[in-house]
C-alpha cells in the first residue's frame, strides 16, 4: 500500500474492520470474511489503477468463486479510474451503495467546550436522567445488545464476532441504556493516529433523542485522550439523517466509494 494520507486511512479502515483472510493480487486487495459485509468480503485498490483486464478480473472472480462468494469491487473515488467502473459495468456488474468517508482532526484541547466547526460536540438536550452510557469490554455482550437494537437477524453470524475479536487496535465498545433496555450502541478503533467510528445503532422507538451523538462525542473525547490526530468513519450517501449527525458532530466528506457486484 503507498504512503499518501488517503491510503493509510483505508488502511485504518481495513484494520478496524478487519476481514478474516486476505490476499494481494496486482494492486489489489482480496478481503474474505465468510460473506458477512461487503467492505469485507470485497476487491480493493490498494494502489491507483487506471485500467481492469479481463484477465485480472476473471482472476480475482476465481477468488472467490472458490469461496462461494458472488465477486464484488469497492472502488475509491481516489484511485480507481472511470475506465476500472467502465470495465465492470461492461462485464455486468451492478452499482450500488455510494458511501462517503467522513473525517474530522482531533485535538487535545477538544476535551473542553467551545464553539467552532471542530469542536467536541456535548451531551446538550441529552436525557442524561433516562439513559446511561456504558463501556463493554465482552465484545459478545455488545454484539448481543447490537444484535437487539438493531433486530437486523435473529443471531450473529459467528464471522461477526469473529471480526471483532481480529481488530488491530485499540477499541472501545459502547451501549447507551433506557431503563436497562439497550437503545443506541456502537464502538471504536484507534488505529495508528486515527479514530474509527463503527456499526453505530439506535432502535427505531429511541431515535431523536440525541443518543447517537452523544455516543460519538464520547468515542471521540476518548480518542482525543489518547492522542489521535482524527476521526473517520463511513456512512451510506443516501442515509441523509445519518449524514446530518455526522455533519453536526464536525465530520466532512473526504472521499466517495461505491461497489461494483457481480
Amino acid at each position: 500500500m503507498m504512503s499518501d494520507p488517503l491510503h493509510l486511512l483505508e488502511q485504518a479502515a481495513f484494520d478496524a474492520w478487519p476481514a478474516l483472510h486476505e490476499t494481494g493480487h496486482r494492486g489489489w486487495l482480496l478481503r474474505f470474511a465468510h460473506g458477512y459485509t461487503k467492505r469485507a468480503n470485497s476487491a480493493n485498490a490498494i494502489a491507483p489503477i487506471s485500467s481492469l483486464g479481463e484477465a485480472e478480473i476473471s482472476a480475482i472472480e476465481s477468488f472467490y468463486r472458490e469461496r462461494g462468494l458472488a465477486t464484488i469491487f469497492r472502488l475509491a473515488s481516489f484511485c480507481t479510474s472511470q475506465a476500472v467502473d467502465d470495465a465492470l459495468a461492461d462485464r455486468g456488474y451492478r452499482y450500488a451503495d455510494m458511501t462517503l468517508v467522513m473525517t474530522r482532526p482531533l485535538t487535545p484541547v477538544m476535551q473542553a467546550p467551545h464553539h467552532g466547526p471542530h469542536a467536541m460536540p456535548q451531551r446538550q438536550g441529552l436525557p442524561a436522567s433516562e439513559s446511561t452510557l456504558e463501556s463493554l469490554a465482552d465484545t459478545d455482550a455488545w454484539l448481543a445488545d447490537y444484535q437487539s437494537i438493531t433486530g437486523a437477524i435473529a443471531q450473529a453470524p459467528p464471522a461477526h464476532g469473529q471480526m471483532l475479536r481480529a481488530i488491530r487496535g485499540e477499541t472501545r465498545f459502547l451501549v447507551s441504556r433506557t431503563g436497562g433496555r439497550a437503545v443506541c450502541c456502537g464502538f471504536g478503533v484507534i488505529s495508528g493516529r486515527h479514530l474509527g467510528l463503527f456499526q453505530i445503532a439506535t432502535r427505531p422507538d429511541s431515535r431523536g433523542r440525541g443518543l447517537a451523538t452523544a455516543l460519538c462525542a464520547d468515542l471521540l473525547r476518548w480518542a482525543a485522550s489518547r492522542g489521535a490526530a482524527g476521526a473517520f468513519l463511513q456512512v451510506e450517501a443516501a442515509n441523509m439523517p445519518a449524514v446530518r449527525i455526522y455533519e453536526l458532530l464536525g465530520f466532512r466528506r473526504h472521499y466517495h466509494y461505491w461497489y461494483r457486484i457481480g
